[in-house]
């Protein structure tokens, strides 16, 4: 497998996990860190600006669990559902 299709399976593992649970699991942001990292040696613009937006939602959806806003963890988790569908949909076009 190549890397590139390595980094793609790590960020369908990660948003799985991340909507599988209610709260996000230990390791969950390493390993989102860790792809940006890998996206950025590759040098592949769009999708380090997706896997960081998988991290921006994760810190969304952890800060409004904390305090407690329902609301603001559900649009959070609804973020991450609409880039996993924008992830999905560009690998399998391209």
């Amino acid at each position: 497998m190549s890397c590139a299709s390595n980094i793609h399976v790590a960020v369908y593992q990660v948003l799985d996990q991340m909507m599988r649970t209610h709260v996000p699991p230990p390791g969950v942001k390493a390993a989102i860190h860790s792809i940006i990292d890998d996206l950025r040696v590759g040098r592949a613009p769009r999708e380090i600006e997706q896997a960081e937006d998988i991290s921006l939602q994760l810190h969304h959806r952890e800060t409004a669990l904390l305090a407690g806003d329902c609301s603001q963890a559900a649009d959070a988790r609804q973020s991450l559902r609409a880039i996993a569908g924008s992830w999905l949909h560009h690998r399998i076009t391209h």
